[in-house]
């Protein structure tokens, strides 16, 4: 099997399991984030990216794992440690960069990742959540609990460090959308959301569609993201996920948002048609999280032992 039979393998089981939760009420990119964030490798302490960091959320979730730190099998080895029998890994996709020449047998389903004339190919790499490593004496720092003041307050310094220009964000009406044309993110008074928390999902939802603007990350010039597209839906999960992300950041852990029938089904309609679109929109939804928080600022930081990272 190659590299993108694996691939479509994957994102067919993982399409599989959101179809699975969709049809019983349940949205998986809207589950609440641990107070831990985003998951990470333990031994570089550096946060999964774009769909590694939704579907690992889940998994951590799903089979309740204590803590959303995972390592490869060798990692836990060089540790002194080792995987517990019977135990199963959780796949993760890794994108290697690959020459034009090198990439003739295409995927006709699955989206490869393009950048700059560049193709990013798709293997896929197995990580075992730390629960399942026996043999190593994990150290872990305390989950971070946020008070309320403290959540709106991480909140507030997304919206204020959103790399400039920054769309406009104006208030008033009944309807929360964002305006490519003008740049503009419209949002209804705060006194009409049920909650701080459900205004800023709401907000951060808007302002992930504002990076698709050409003076950032362009997305609305590809045919499948366009607004007003028959695709348009994948941009639209594109937001829904990457709020979801920067909900995980800022500690947002109460689920804010109620799903009508016509919703679940309407996703389970497009999952069903495009095996791929969870995974090319989670790619997609972390790097317009990653843009809005300016994460490359903090590359340096990445780099430190999960420990110190999550203190």
């Amino acid at each position: 099997m190659n590299a993108y039979e694996k691939f479509n393998q994957l994102a067919e089981q993982v399409t599989n399991e959101v179809i699975a939760q969709l049809e019983q009420g349940k949205v998986p990119w809207q589950k609440p984030w641990t107070s831990y964030g985003l998951p990470r490798n333990y031994s570089s302490g550096r946060h999964y990216e774009g769909f590694n960091a939704f579907y690992l959320h889940y998994i951590t979730e799903e089979r309740h794992f204590t803590t959303p730190y995972f390592l490869t099998f060798r990692q836990a080895k060089e540790l002194g440690g080792h995987v517990k029998k019977g135990e199963k890994g959780t796949p993760i996709i890794y994108w290697k960069i690959r020459e034009e020449k090198d990439c003739e047998n295409t995927l006709e389903k699955a989206e490869e990742e393009k950048e700059h004339g560049r193709k990013f190919v798709p293997f896929i790499w197995t990580v075992f959540n730390i629960d399942q490593i026996e043999g190593v004496d994990f150290a872990l720092p305390e989950a971070v609990e946020r008070t309320e003041l403290q959540v709106i307050a991480a909140c507030q310094k997304v919206v204020e460090r959103y790399p400039l220009p920054r769309p406009h964000i104006g208030h008033g009406g009944t309807q929360a959308y964002y305006a490519p044309v003008s740049d503009r993110v419209q949002l209804p008074e705060l006194r009409y959301f049920v909650s701080p928390h459900a205004y800023h999902a709401t907000l951060y939802h808007e302002l992930i569609h504002s990076t698709g603007h050409p003076q950032r990350l362009d997305r609305f010039t590809d045919k499948a993201t366009r607004f007003g597209d028959e695709d348009y839906s994948k941009e639209e999960l594109i937001a829904e996920m990457g709020a979801s992300f920067l909900c995980a950041f800022t500690g947002i852990q109460e689920a804010v948002f109620e799903n009508s029938v016509a919703y679940l089904q309407g996703w389970v309609s497009k999952f069903k048609d495009d095996k791929t679109m969870i995974i090319y929109a989670g790619t997609r939804a972390f790097k317009a999280a990653s843009y809005i928080l300016d994460l490359k600022a903090d590359e340096s930081k990445a780099a430190l032992p999960a420990v110190a990272m999550a203190a």
